[in-house]
């Protein structure tokens, strides 16, 4: 299923990348969503997955930045945020990146 088809929105607040979905998700969706977010940012390495209680975070590299994509599903959340300060300073524009494909 295209990305179109899962993602309500993506929006840049308090420099962090904000995502909602069309409908409610399950902590088994997590895999296929991040997934479809990840396909359309273009040349990222996963570097990281780490699994928790109710809350998964994938560690991905991307033009030399690295980003947190965090699931945390009792809140139905999902957003990026950079993992330093380096990173920080790109984050605008891996947003508009995911802007454009939504």
């Amino acid at each position: 299923m295209p990305i179109q088809d899962k993602i309500k929105s993506v929006q840049y607040m308090n420099n962090q990348i904000v995502i909602t979905f069309i409908n409610e998700w399950f902590q088994d969706d997590i895999h296929s969503l991040s997934q479809a977010i990840l396909s359309s940012i273009t040349e990222h390495q996963i570097k990281e997955h780490i699994l928790g209680a109710d809350r998964e975070n994938i560690r991905f590299a991307c033009q030399s930045n690295e980003f947190l994509l965090n699931f945390e599903y009792y809140s139905q959340s999902c957003w990026i945020d950079a993992h330093d300060p380096e990173s920080q300073t790109n984050i605008f524009t891996l947003y508009r990146q995911l802007e454009a494909n939504v």
